[in-house]
């Protein structure tokens, strides 16, 4: 069986494009309404912005590997340890 990911309904985010559009890529999120602020650089960010659009793990591998310009093989471990702390923290969901 293949999971789907997809950020909680429950979360509240915003990108720092939507801010300033500084350098490094940069998400803001929380749980609402009582969860500790996250905050989610570079890298990490970029696996958020594409954990956005939901989908698979390779779906959001390849997604995240096409906003940085990297191979989906190159990355795709640190894909999948992300996506796991964030399903453990509870900000992901797996479906």
């Amino acid at each position: 069986m293949t999971h789907r990911y997809r950020i909680a309904d429950d979360v509240a985010w915003v990108s720092q494009e939507d801010l300033d559009g500084g350098d490094a890529p940069t998400a803001y999120l929380a749980r609402v309404p009582k969860g500790m602020p996250i905050l989610l650089e570079g890298s990490g960010c970029v696996v958020w912005l594409a954990l956005a659009e939901g989908g698979t793990l390779e779906e959001v591998t390849a997604a995240a590997a096409a906003m940085s310009g990297t191979g989906a093989e190159d990355i795709s471990a640190d894909v999948a340890d992300l996506v796991d702390q964030l399903v453990v923290i509870g900000v992901v969901r797996e479906e």
